[in-house]
């Protein structure tokens, strides 16, 4: 064959646009079969794999190659090696590749002197491959940067190779073939590196939506044994709730029957003329009488605590005059007002309705708990309780009637401020053993105020007094007889 003549020049360009289609075909079949096939596969066998295709595709562009002569080749041989140093991160992998073309080389032309040229060159070319490798491993060039870097570099060095060792002539090489074939080679190998990492990238957003799938199942099995456990526990929990409060509703009958038995016993002792003459006896009856009272005062706030948590606790809606109420809650707690020397006044506002539909044992609850605490924490001053209408101005909103307890106590600590309205608890310690009680008022209120759909709010300072406000919906009693009328 003619190395001067144009027909050399077009088949080489032609042999190397059918390696470039082998190649993108055989980048193709390496995408399916790592989507279908190799998926599940350990990272052992798909470097295995991936090794053997890039030797397959070095082999098939020198099988397709041009043969100039009997042993002379031109092909691109080198773009599955340029593509290695941009895929594997380990410099090893470009040394078996670069050997494994090698080796294929014999296979075509037999064992020769051009083969051991050949071969030699690749092996150079892959020794190039794994340095550059190593050098992308520590540096953080683009993709881009580091393609254009190995498409230069190995084509250069074959072209060197092909001057110094090959069978054609270095100046008629360098002359009549390098000019085409170089920038062949150099597009070629550009235009198959950047098809290549399109197929390498849907390759990586497809592992990636792989694992992300198995994770989110993963995530969904481990949520649904979440969810079973925790609604298990959660019948457990509301199981053992209930056997709380009846346990508690059960041993609060059992311990009042006898206790209503000692304080009628302790009014009999108090009221038996035999031995009122005895202070000491009528001293003792008093304490009995005093205890028992607190006692049984105890079981029926625990009592009501049960009856709330189980559900089981009856409203019954009635007419309720305010002014009766004034009055009573006035008369009832005037002489413990007295006992402490603290002034006690009631104020009902005037656009307040004359009676109001409520659970008037609840509302009077209450009150008395949010009394007695005034009363007990506060050791001088007044405490008040006005009865207020709240938003009447506005007659988009609805109608609020709000109960507002005011001392001039201690006062309780911002950061105690929500502590108080849980069961069994205090301001702290110090207060339980100073002041008494059990803690329960104020979670009952609350859970009261919540039952009759209303809340109950504190606006306090340590120091500087408390003031409770029970916020209850209006609802005004309609004279049945009226509306008829």
């Amino acid at each position: 064959m003619n190395l001067g003549s144009g027909g050399v020049i077009i088949t080489i360009c032609i042999s190397f646009f059918v390696n470039i289609c082998i190649l993108i075909t055989c980048a193709y079949l390496f995408n399916l079969g790592f989507k279908y096939m190799f998926q599940h596969a350990s990272w052992t066998v798909k470097q295995t794999v991936l090794v053997a295709i890039f030797i397959g595709s070095g082999w098939l562009t020198m099988f397709f190659g041009v043969r100039v002569s009997e042993f002379m080749l031109f092909d691109l041989r080198v773009v599955p090696i340029i593509y290695g140093t941009l895929l594997f991160r380990k410099h090893y992998m470009l040394l078996i590749i670069g050997f494994g073309i090698a080796l294929a080389r014999y296979s075509i032309t037999g064992i020769n002197p051009q083969s051991i040229t050949g071969s030699l060159n690749i092996m150079l070319m892959g020794c190039l491959a794994a340095i550059l490798v190593a050098k992308y491993q520590k540096s953080a060039w683009s993709y881009k940067k580091k393609a254009l870097i190995s498409i230069l570099s190995m084509n250069s060095l074959q072209v060197i190779g092909i001057a110094s060792f090959g069978a054609v002539p270095k100046i008629i090489y360098l002359t009549k073939v390098a000019p085409y074939t170089y920038p062949a080679a150099l597009l070629l190998s550009a235009f198959f590196v950047f098809i290549i990492r399109d197929f390498y990238k849907e390759q990586q957003r497809a592992d990636k939506i792989r694992n992300m799938n198995v994770i989110l199942r993963k995530q969904t099995k481990r949520l649904l044994q979440s969810k079973r456990e925790l609604e298990k526990k959660a019948q457990q929990l509301a199981q053992a709730s209930i056997y709380k409060s009846e346990f508690i509703a059960n041993i609060s009958h059992e311990l009042k029957t006898p206790l209503n038995s000692i304080i009628a016993l302790s009014d009999l002792i108090r009221e038996s003329e035999e031995i009122t003459s005895s202070k000491e006896v009528n001293q003792y009856a008093n304490i009995i009488h005093t205890s028992g009272n607190e006692l049984l005062q105890m079981i029926n706030s625990v009592l009501d605590l049960s009856k709330i948590e189980a559900g089981k606790m009856d409203m019954l809606w009635q007419p309720v005059v305010i002014e009766e109420l004034a009055y009573y809650i006035k008369q009832q707690f005037k002489p413990m007002m007295d006992s402490k020397k603290l002034r006690f006044n009631v104020t009902v506002g005037k656009d307040v309705p004359t009676i109001i539909q409520m659970d008037s044992q609840k509302l009077n609850q209450i009150l008395r708990n949010l009394l007695m605490n005034a009363i007990k924490f506060t050791e001088e001053g007044r405490i008040t309780l006005s009865v207020q209408i709240r938003d009447h101005n506005n007659n988009a909103s609805p109608k609020w009637i709000d109960f507002a307890v005011r001392d001039t106590g201690i006062g309780i600590a911002l950061d105690k401020q929500q502590l108080i309205f849980e069961a069994f608890r205090q301001g702290d310690g110090a207060m339980t053993r100073k002041y008494g009680g059990t803690g329960l008022g104020l979670s009952i209120s609350l859970q009261l105020a919540k039952l009759l759909g209303g809340s109950l709010t504190l606006q306090s300072e340590q120091g500087n007094g408390s003031k409770f406000i029970l916020s209850l919906p209006l609802r005004a009693w309609m004279d049945h007889s009226e509306d008829t009328g």
